[in-house]
């Protein structure tokens, strides 16, 4: 025996994935409770920020009624939605907006969890708006609804 190595044991390479991997599922439990447990932010039904955001956490939380206020009524959409996907949660994060006139367009970075703890995915959408009698309207095709008639 060298000196060096006098009543060291070696350690297997099992045991330091397992703490590896051990390690790893407690950081992932860590942050989806810090990200569940995240107040959300106060927001402006008088912005296009705002109104997209109102209307995907209503539609996620089941308030069609809310959500269906501020799309446009030219898409023919009433309460309840059908035949529409509801992700358990979503993150929102606002990537750009541009406003001209009575038109607007908010872009936002949308991350859909579906239960799992590593069940999401993520996707870019654009959201057109129009101002009607004050308020901010959700036109187009909107992500999640896409189209009601």
């Amino acid at each position: 025996m060298d000196g060096g190595e006098a009543g060291l044991s070696r350690v297997p390479p099992n045991a330091v994935l397992g703490v590896v991997a051990a390690l790893v599922v407690v950081l992932a439990v860590v942050t989806a409770l810090l990200t569940t447990q995240r107040e959300r932010p106060e927001l402006d039904p008088g912005t296009p920020e705002g109104t997209v955001q109102i209307f995907i956490l209503a539609f996620v939380e089941g308030d069609d009624d809310q959500a269906v206020a501020l799309l446009d009524p030219a898409l023919g959409c009433s309460a309840p939605l059908r035949d529409v996907y509801r992700p358990s949660r979503v993150s929102l994060s606002v990537v750009s907006s541009k406003i001209t006139g009575e038109e607007g367009v908010v872009v936002l970075d949308v991350t859909e969890y579906s239960g799992g703890l590593f069940d999401s995915w993520s996707h870019r959408e654009d959201f057109y708006l129009i101002r009607a009698d004050g308020s901010w309207l959700i036109t187009g095709n909107p992500w999640p609804v896409y189209s009601c008639k």
